[in-house]
């Protein structure tokens, strides 16, 4: 396996029921691997990373307005082609996910960028992005 420079990323979600939902449709539809489960966790791996989704708390209220702030932002995830964005909005949308951004070229990155952004049940903003040709 080879050794990707980021080991993993962990993240908290309040709803973490509907959360396992959501990554369990959208990471392995990314080529990503169930690699562990647990009462209060559960992990996938693609390429030596791994995406860990932990039970956490509810934030005291929705701090995101659009605005650049210190801490996440937002978690980008590489899709093999433009179809796998579109289809990975479609199963999102199945799942009633909230889509910020449906997919589409972002020109501002260059006319070969191709995403969308959702949120996961805890508000994360995901994107799911294609840049090539």
């Amino acid at each position: 396996m080879p050794v990707h420079p980021i080991h993993h990323l962990t993240i908290g979600t309040d709803a973490f029921n509907v959360a396992k939902k959501f990554y369990g449709v959208l990471l392995p539809a990314l080529g990503f691997d169930s690699v562990f489960e647990r009462d209060e966790s559960f992990g996938y791996q693609r390429e030596g990373f791994e995406l860990i989704v932990m039970k956490g708390k509810s934030p005291e209220e929705d701090l995101f307005d659009n605005q650049r702030r210190a801490g996440f932002d937002h978690l980008a995830l590489n899709a093999e082609s433009r179809a796998k964005v579109d289809e990975c909005a479609q199963l999102l949308d199945d799942l009633g996910a909230d889509i910020d951004d449906t997919p589409a070229v972002v020109s501002e990155y260059g006319e070969d960028y191709y995403a969308m952004w959702a949120r996961d049940p805890s508000g994360l903003r995901i994107e799911i992005v294609y840049q090539g040709p």
